[in-house]
């Protein structure tokens, strides 16, 4: 569990009045937006296009939600009549299409169920994401839970003495699933079998300079982690960009100093660190329900885990916005189910976990209708620039409205790959690292500027150590994106083949594929 002392909860509190006069200033349009972004943003909350409706994200360190938290989200829906909820590819919910009212009130709220979300924008630690299945993944390498309990603690009590130049992103690995991008976050650590974790640094994606991090740590011993994410903190704030904030994320200090010599400053910074007392005691995640022997489900969506007779079930609603009534369902039903968490993934699927066999077919029967069919239908989208004020490119909409065409039409989608669409160069979807990207873009076609998007094709981040960004292809407009996806299916399924297992011996042919649609 997350635990943060009382001092530091009434830090937060007293904070608090400078969000509220902000927010309220902004809904009275006496605040312009992009001042009210530089103060909101520390709070998790961002105004929508238009002015008149806002957000807030709640993040849940590494992705888990527990059993008094599902309920607490049900009951938000109706109190604040929630239309829109967005899961991130930061593992955390953002509500949507709030007043500025709704938003303070939840924010007070979440305080008191363990939701903190402080730090969830702006210049912060932001929320720290990890393996979804920790704890419960028969394959990890070991339990990863009592870490990112431990170094989430941490990073909510240093929030008010950073001075960061820009966000610091922080991830955990089992070891067998990349799912947190530990390897390309600011700092990452990477499960190994010997029970240590590999640390990496200074990785990320975004417009300039994406690049994988730089390993810093090798067989690190699990309880000296805080001292590993208090030294990049200095070391990020002494050699972080104050001055030109496009190069102010810390993926730019290993261009700035080197690979070498960033590894070798990284540990003049730790053994800095090393000399304060940044020990915890490890608090072991133990699922105390027990259940009857039972054969697994017949569904395809509902796996084992480790403990015995316990399952999860997998949901991904299109984009990551679940129907609210469904998801308003699933919530009541899971608040009602003894041991029962959510695991929020970076790919904007959710995950149900410690479920007996029959509340596992209930829950799959709940979220039935609202979730992806296949592969295809688990692309990763940004909420896109309908809502969010920096996007470019309606990509969420885009989308939907793709899915629509493709099954309208009857096209057999199984063999194409998950695609991750951001609507801006922000790479909130994480275009890089997709089998297809696609990054919202325009484009001149017959003298008129069209809604288009960059393509991307390559990238793979499943395993850890084998991340692969992809390659930039071509410029498609929006209106040609469905008949690409469509020639496309219709080749591989020619092939026999998916796209992971057809594309690196035909770049050249998806190459022209993409050219024949610009």
């Amino acid at each position: 569990m997350i635990t943060i002392s009382e001092e530091t909860k009434k830090t937060f509190q007293d904070r608090y009045p400078e969000f509220e006069d902000a927010c309220q200033a902004f809904f009275r349009q006496e605040l312009p937006a992009g001042q009210y972004k530089g103060i909101s943003g520390k709070y998790g909350s961002y105004a929508e296009r238009g002015g008149n409706s806002g957000m807030l994200r709640m993040r849940f360190s590494g992705g888990r939600v527990t059993k008094d938290q599902i309920a607490f989200l049900a009951r938000a829906i109706d109190t604040y009549h929630v239309q829109l909820a967005h899961f991130t590819t930061a593992q955390a919910i953002q509500y949507h299409k709030m007043d500025g009212p709704s938003i303070l009130s939840l924010y007070k709220e979440c305080l008191e169920h363990g939701i903190y979300c402080i730090g969830g924008g702006g210049d912060n630690p932001r929320n720290i994401t990890a393996s979804p299945l920790r704890g419960v993944d028969p394959k990890e390498f070991f339990d990863v839970s009592p870490y990112v309990d431990a170094a989430a603690s941490y990073v909510l009590t240093i929030i008010p003495e950073l001075h960061l130049p820009r966000k610091y992103k922080i991830a955990f690995s089992n070891g067998t699933d990349n799912e947190s991008h530990a390897t390309f976050k600011d700092l990452g650590f990477l499960a190994k079998k010997n029970g240590t974790f590999d640390v990496y640094a200074a990785g990320g994606l975004g417009a300039a300079n994406p690049r994988l991090g730089v390993k810093v740590g090798e067989d690190v011993a699990p309880t000296k982690i805080l001292y590993y994410i208090d030294a990049f903190a200095q070391m990020f704030m002494a050699h972080g960009d104050y001055k030109n904030r496009a190069r102010a994320r810390s993926r730019f200090m290993p261009v700035n100093l080197g690979d070498e010599e960033f590894c070798k400053t990284f540990q003049t910074f730790l053994e800095k660190s090393q000399e304060k007392d940044l020990s915890f005691i490890p608090q072991e995640y133990v699922v105390a329900k027990k259940a009857p022997s039972s054969a697994k489900p017949n569904i395809a969506r509902i796996h084992s885990q480790k403990q015995d007779n316990l399952y999860y079930v997998e949901y991904h609603p299109l984009g990551g916005t679940p129907d609210m009534t469904v998801f308003k369902k699933a919530l009541q039903f899971l608040s009602d189910v003894e041991d029962a968490e959510l695991r929020l993934n970076t790919d904007e699927s959710l995950y149900a976990v410690n479920l007996t066999a029959e509340e596992a077919i209930a829950f799959a029967a709940i979220t039935e209708e609202d979730t992806a069919k296949n592969t295809f239908e688990k692309s990763v989208c940004c909420i896109g620039a309908a809502i969010c004020q920096q996007g470019l490119r309606d990509s969420h909409g885009m989308w939907l409205r793709t899915v629509k065409a493709l099954r309208g039409s009857g096209v057999d989608t199984s063999y194409l790959p998950k695609l991750h669409i951001s609507g801006c160069p922000s790479s909130c979807a994480a275009q890089q690292i997709g089998a297809i990207g696609l990054r919202g873009a325009v484009k001149k076609v017959d003298g008129d500027m069209k809604p288009a998007f960059t393509v991307f094709a390559g990238g793979t981040y499943a395993t850890p150590t084998q991340e692969r960004f992809g390659t930039q292809i071509g410029v498609i407009t929006e209106d040609n994106i469905p008949a690409f996806l469509t020639a496309l299916a219709e080749t591989l399924k020619t092939k026999g083949q998916t796209f992971d297992e057809w594309y690196g011996a035909h770049t050249d042919e998806f190459a022209s594929l993409v050219s024949s649609f610009e």
